[in-house]
């Protein structure tokens, strides 16, 4: 039994060695294609095969040398495979440097090798996420995370070159500006989320996460269909739209699965996780998508956008689907606990569930939305999306190198967003990690104060990024901890907290245009960085609760 088993963790060891190195050599043969090196392809598969030789010799003789293979738990498993996979890139980067080109920048290499490291990292953790004991069929809040890392991959293959195709499409939109035009596809596709966010909150609660989970899967990959399908810019604007309902849907409902399945110790440490593969994801979905449209076209990596998508609805049947057996326990242990609380509560009112108003005018939600969510918000899209490229690129950059300062930003959120979401989780009331996060944020900007140029966005860019690991998972669970949302419902309070951060993401282009538009460009962002610290002054004011307060739980049953 333990020989089998054996067995078949070196196979499973195998493959994984051989897509991490595949993928590797191809992403740098790549890069050697656009950079205009004469290199042939079969010569950096050579390359892989010497790098994938080693590793997997190693492997051998630790898995048939192991006398309790089949105890070995997911982590063990999962850190030995990303030790090997790393010894392969080393091996595979080391035949570079010896018989490759030394015209290959180290940044284009770079880029490809962490690329493939992400992989490498979210197959990791699916490992992580696995049973000592698999027949038990426990759930884990991880195995969310490679399910929302391949659903964002699948949508931000085409991300680099969406405006791009949106002007080789026939044009019946003639009093549209072409420059407002091609910008269409992604403001009607940004708009479609946050409506659908607001639409998921109420299902959540009705429903749990499976039922929009799925459909907004299903909505995703027929909207990456269209897109492929569309014949005009219309009905691409269209097709936008359509994917971007989707997306709302299944972020939303993925939110919902990782609170379902944690409580207060480790909440914030889930929805970082959660962060931690989105943002992984986007990143290694645009990098991929981008090669793979400088290949092949822009029509092929819709449809594989599409593909990927609809296969994070089998990896979901097949991984998230919680045994029936289960979901009767927690039934009745729920049923325990509504009996209990009844029992012990004959003689008190049930207060009546607050109004949508009274929800978002709480003075602790209020806070968090409109002086934590909204200034994140506005920093990270404003900042990243809009005023780093123009900025970067008058200062001399091209493209290439634009990406790869902005990459940084996903690269922090999704190497240290866990250690810090664990962090996050050793703070009762979420307001700490959060004020820390502001605090960062506003000194992200105040950067320009004494540096500039590609130095000052570099060290904004991370600066943001741990700004970003704190608030992104204290912000969620700071609002689920609070009366209010137990009495309103959790699915409702996420949609509508989660919904004005799209409002922030729609002001902060429109703020960093006004920031350019000034004479003293740092002197505006310096301004910007002032005032996100006071909002964050402004937060801990509102949320401060003197230490004589009771603790005020949440009325109804919550999952902590």
């Amino acid at each position: 039994m333990m020989e089998r088993s054996a067995i078949k963790l070196f196979f499973s060891g195998c493959l994984q060695l051989l897509f991490i190195t595949s993928l590797a050599a191809l992403l740098i043969f790549a890069a050697y294609e656009r950079a205009a090196i004469d290199i042939s392809l079969i010569e950096v598969i050579y390359w892989g095969g010497y790098a994938i030789a080693f590793p997997t010799l190693l492997l051998a003789m630790i898995q048939f040398s192991q006398r309790r293979t089949a105890s070995l738990s997911g982590a063990s498993i999962s850190r030995l495979m990303m030790a090997l996979c790393g010894v392969s890139l080393s091996l595979l980067c080391l035949q570079h440097f010896l018989q490759g080109s030394k015209a290959l920048s180290l940044f284009d290499l770079g880029t490809a090798l962490l690329i493939t490291f992400l992989f490498a990292l979210e197959l990791a953790v699916f490992q992580q996420s696995g049973s000592r004991q698999p027949k038990l069929k426990t759930v884990h809040f991880k195995q969310m995370r490679p399910a929302i890392f391949l659903f964002l991959f699948g949508i931000d293959l085409s991300m680099a070159f969406i405006p791009l195709h949106m002007e080789t499409l026939p044009q019946s939109l003639s009093s549209i500006s072409p420059d407002l035009l091609i910008g269409l596809p992604i403001s009607v596709e940004f708009f479609c989320v946050g409506v659908a966010i607001l639409c998921c909150g109420v299902w959540l609660d009705k429903s749990g996460w499976k039922a929009p989970f799925y459909t907004g899967l299903v909505i995703t990959g027929l909207g990456c269909l269209y897109s492929w399908l569309a014949p005009d810019a219309v009905q691409f604007i269209l097709s936008r739209g359509v994917l971007g309902f989707g997306y709302g849907l299944t972020l939303l409902a993925s939110q919902g699965y990782v609170i379902k399945h944690t409580d207060s110790s480790n909440k914030a440490r889930g929805l970082a996780h959660l962060f931690a593969g989105l943002y992984s994801g986007s990143i290694c979905g645009a990098a991929t998508g981008a090669v793979l449209a400088e290949q092949f076209g822009y029509g092929p990596v819709f449809l594989l956008g599409a593909l990927v998508v609809f296969s994070v609805i089998l990896y979901g049947l097949l991984t998230l689907s919680q045994p029936v057996g289960d979901e009767v326990v927690k039934k009745a242990e729920q049923t325990k606990k509504v009996d209990s609380v009844t029992k012990l509560n004959t003689d008190k009112v049930t207060p009546p569930s607050p109004s949508f108003m009274s929800f978002l005018f709480d003075r602790q939600v209020l806070a968090a939305t409109l002086f934590s969510s909204m200034p994140a918000s506005i920093a990270v899209v404003g900042f990243l999306n809009y005023f780093s490229p123009v900025y970067l690129n008058r200062a001399g950059l091209n493209d290439a190198s634009i990406g790869q300062v902005l990459m940084l930003f996903g690269v922090v959120l999704a190497l240290l967003g866990p250690a810090i979401g664990r962090f996050a989780d050793q703070s009762e009331t979420k307001r700490g990690p959060i004020i820390l996060g502001c605090v960062l944020g506003g000194g992200a900007f105040l950067v320009f104060g004494v540096l500039d140029g590609v130095v000052a966005v570099t060290l904004s860019v991370l600066l943001l990024g741990l700004s970003n690991c704190l608030v992104l998972s204290a912000q969620s669970a700071f609002v689920l901890k609070q009366e209010v949302t137990g009495r309103y419902g959790e699915g409702k309070s996420m949609g509508i907290f989660r919904s004005s951060s799209r409002v922030g993401q729609m002001l902060g282009p429109v703020i960093f245009a006004a920031i350019i538009a000034t004479t003293d460009i740092e002197n505006g962002v310096m301004m910007f960085g002032v005032i996100y610290l006071i909002t964050a002054i402004l937060f801990a004011l509102l949320t401060w609760v003197p230490r004589g307060s009771p603790v005020i739980k949440p009325v109804g049953i919550t999952h902590e």
